[in-house]
């Protein structure tokens, strides 16, 4: 697969932020929900055989996050709720893996009154 991919569903669990003072064991069905979900929602979305979902080069994701109001909160505190979902995609075979090498994560985006999480991969020509 080549150009921009967009994968959209509903929020799974709340969104987990970096600075959520939750004990592990509550925090790691949350984090397995959202890991879960983005691995199902690639596979329904995207071609249904591993390999089909495999994309080229290197890969920039960008994940949008519903939020209910416009209250004052700092993005980068939410890439405790990007990481499972870049995880999720690792699992569905969209890369080999989630390093430096295959995927730049960007700061999420917070969008006020949505109601889907919103992931675009888009990919990074190379260099040289």
């Amino acid at each position: 697969m080549s150009g921009d991919v967009v994968i959209a569903f509903e929020p799974p669990a709340p969104l987990l932020s970096m600075n959520d003072r939750t004990h592990h064991a509550k925090r790691a069905p949350i984090v397995a929900e959202w890991r879960k979900a983005a691995y199902w929602h690639a596979c329904e979305q995207l071609p249904p055989s591993p390999s089909g979902r495999r994309l080229e080069g290197k890969q920039r994701v960008k994940v949008g996050l519903p939020v209910p109001d416009r209250r004052r909160r700092d993005p980068s505190n939410f890439h405790a709720t990007v990481k499972p979902i870049v995880d999720g995609l690792t699992d569905a075979n969209l890369w080999p893996d989630d390093d430096a090498d295959h995927v730049t994560v960007e700061e999420p985006a917070l969008l006020v009154g949505q109601k889907l999480v919103v992931v675009r991969l888009t990919p990074i020509p190379e260099e040289g």
